[in-house]
């Protein structure tokens, strides 16, 4: 059943006040047949709104970004924590098999790196990495700035095919060699 467009957009604002960075695409689907009246409600709110002053984590992530790094790799940084940080807590959130550790730790790098589309990870993958890095989805849906292409060399050989590299899987695997660890952070399930 569809939210009300006007206690969704109240909700939306509030948040927005309080600072937070509410996604509009989320407000948008809970409205369901109302998200045309909503959009047209957001996007005239956005507009008027006062912008927040960034904090001291977004301007570090824009130099970061600026600089040609991975916006992630700056936070997780900043927090102090490794990637064997991370990879543990996300092996213990998600009540992995601590043997599959080093897949774990492949995808967190390819998702610390920008070469995983952020949309495809589960959201209890992220609520693991919110936990430990406050704002981590936001700063992994950040998209590598371009580089040149002469500064750039791949090898791929016939068995990969240029869509699975497209969904950041270096060797795709097959629907019957497919894990629970690809699933998490490949089909956002």
């Amino acid at each position: 059943m569809a939210e009300s467009v006007f206690e969704l957009f109240d909700e939306y604002a509030a948040a927005y006040a309080r600072g937070e960075r509410p996604r509009a695409h989320v407000y948008l689907e809970r409205a369901g047949e109302g998200a045309d009246e909503l959009a047209r409600l957001l996007e005239g709110y956005v507009q008027a709104a006062l912008v927040p002053a960034p904090d001291e984590d977004t301007i570090a992530l824009v130099g970061a970004w600026l600089e040609g790094q991975p916006p992630l790799v700056e936070l997780r940084a900043r927090r102090g924590l490794r990637v064997e940080d991370v990879v543990e807590a996300l092996v213990k959130g998600l009540g992995l098999d601590g043997a599959k550790r080093a897949k774990v730790k492949s995808y967190y790098q390819r998702l610390e790196g920008g070469l995983l589309e952020p949309a495809g990870v589960a959201e209890k993958v992220w609520l693991v990495l919110g936990r430990l890095v406050p704002g981590a989805e936001e700063a992994a849906a950040w998209r590598p700035r371009q580089v040149e292409a002469a500064d750039m060399f791949l090898r791929v050989s016939e068995a990969e095919s240029a869509p699975a590299l497209a969904a950041g899987r270096a060797n795709p695997a097959s629907e019957e060699t497919e894990d629970e660890i690809d699933r998490l952070f490949l089909s956002g399930g």
